[in-house]
């Protein structure tokens, strides 16, 4: 909660929620919009409220869990930040593509999307290796050396 309100924070001070004061339009005047503002941090604080612990919650099983197929148990908690951020910019470069930054936010949201793509298929490959490696049997393991 404290990044959200320290993000909208920063936006007021670069300009941002700006309306038109109607008190006295003929000026082109404009004031700070408080409503603007403020229900901005409640919906995005409300959001990380009950976001931050279910990522934390996906954090921890993409970490733990035990068994020959632990690796693929944690594959889909490992996998939901790429699918997140393909998701995310394909969304924002359906948007933003066509307004004045449209030269740079095309490539940079292409490319976050491949490097997703790309830590997404690395996560799979190595929960695939990882699962179905050879192990040592107990037995193997437990006999003596040769002389």
């Amino acid at each position: 909660m404290i990044a959200v309100v320290s993000y909208y924070v920063v936006k007021a001070a670069q300009g941002d929620f700006r309306v038109p004061d109607f008190n006295d339009p003929a000026n082109g005047a404009v004031a700070f919009g408080w409503n603007e503002f403020l229900s901005m941090i409640a919906v995005w604080c409300a959001f990380a409220t009950v976001l931050g612990p279910v990522c934390g919650l996906a954090g921890y099983f993409s970490r733990s869990g035990s068994g020959s197929l632990r690796p693929l148990l944690r594959l889909p908690f490992r996998l939901l930040i790429p699918v997140v951020v393909i998701a995310e910019t394909t969304m924002r470069l359906h948007y933003e593509s066509s307004g004045p930054d449209a030269s740079v936010v095309g490539p940079v949201w292409t490319t976050a999307r491949l490097l997703a793509a790309a830590l997404g298929l690395f996560f799979i490959v190595v929960a695939g290796a990882t699962t179905w490696r050879p192990r040592p049997t107990v037995a193997s393991s437990a006999a003596p050396p040769p002389n």
